[in-house]
């Protein structure tokens, strides 16, 4: 039934031509991808505990999707039935196994926990946010890329990790203290995780010989989201222990703060990833990089502006 409803929407994406298929994959990629961004723009420039809140379902959904993907292993539309034929673009972008959707749990992390933080007054705010995790999840769907189910799993994950950091982050604020055997048990997780993704079985289908799903492949963006978890966990207890920056600052102040820390990531992903994979492989070099790029966004570049910041600030201002 998932597959005939692909291909019901396919006749249509077919019928209309490509003109649709571009927003779809825009809404797909901005939803997605802006998201982290708009994480990053907001813990530094805005509200560093708001930027803590949307993080920590961000990183927490991004890490319980590859978990249950890597556990369910459940292939992509295309390659259950060749009849679904996605666009080639939308293909490219939809890297590991199909259940539950990445880009959806992403997305619905985000828009989410800004809807459910969101002031009663700020309504159109909210119908926005819900709007825009409902149109990430169609996009996945009318580009073939995932069946209904995916999508629906992915809200319902969603809104339960949600629900769940809405009750830590309560019981943080009464018990400060708890905030570090959270951390604790957060890093065990991940580490078990690893060595999960690592040592599991993972099915093994042929067609002439020829490997249909390489299992080696899809464990990368397992790799990847345990690394995003350990460095924001280790993030998190440098930045409560030694930094607790404040986003205070002129509005000049807190755009070249943003304009001049995004392209660090930038550079890591396009010019470190590759010697660091080199150097220790794919899979370690996932967990190395991504944790870095974490760290950094979390813990390093919030010490190296506030320190800048401080010096240039004029005696008795």
């Amino acid at each position: 039934m998932d597959l005939q409803f692909l291909l019901m929407l396919q006749n249509f994406r077919n019928g209309a031509g490509s003109f649709l298929i571009r927003p779809m994959l825009l809404v797909s990629d901005l939803t997605t991808y802006g998201s982290a961004v708009l994480c990053i723009i907001l813990y530094w420039a805005v509200s560093r505990s708001m930027g803590y809140w949307l993080m920590t379902n961000v990183v927490t959904g991004f890490f319980v999707n590859n978990v249950i993907k890597l556990t369910a292993c459940i292939y992509r539309p295309w390659i259950r039935s060749p009849l679904i034929v996605p666009p080639q673009n939308a293909m490219e972008s939809a890297t590991g196994y199909s259940f539950p959707s990445g880009h959806t749990q992403i997305s619905s992390s985000f828009f989410g926990s800004c809807a459910v933080r969101t002031k009663k007054e700020h309504g159109p705010l909210r119908v926005v946010c819900v709007l825009a995790m409902l149109l990430t999840g169609f996009s996945r769907v009318f580009l073939g890329v995932h069946t209904p189910q995916d999508i629906l799993v992915s809200y319902g994950v969603a809104a339960l990790l949600i629900w769940l950091t809405w009750i830590l982050f309560n019981k943080i604020e009464q018990t400060p203290s708890l905030l570090y055997p959270v951390i604790a048990a957060g890093v065990i997780a991940v580490i078990a995780a690893i060595v999960y993704f690592h040592l599991k079985a993972y099915p093994l289908e042929y067609i002439d010989g020829e490997l249909i799903v390489d299992p080696e492949e899809m464990k990368m963006d397992g790799y990847a989201s345990a690394g995003v978890a350990l460095g924001f966990l280790a993030g998190v207890l440098v930045e409560t222990r030694f930094i607790r920056f404040h986003v205070e600052g002129t509005l000049l102040q807190r755009i070249l703060r943003v304009l001049l820390g995004i392209p660090i990531p930038i550079v890591l992903l396009k010019v470190i990833r590759p010697l660091i994979y080199k150097g220790i492989g794919e899979g370690a070099g996932h967990v190395v990089v991504y944790g870095i790029i974490l760290f950094y966004i979390v813990a390093l570049y919030p010490a190296l502006f506030t320190a800048v910041e401080s010096k240039l600030k004029k005696p008795g201002d």
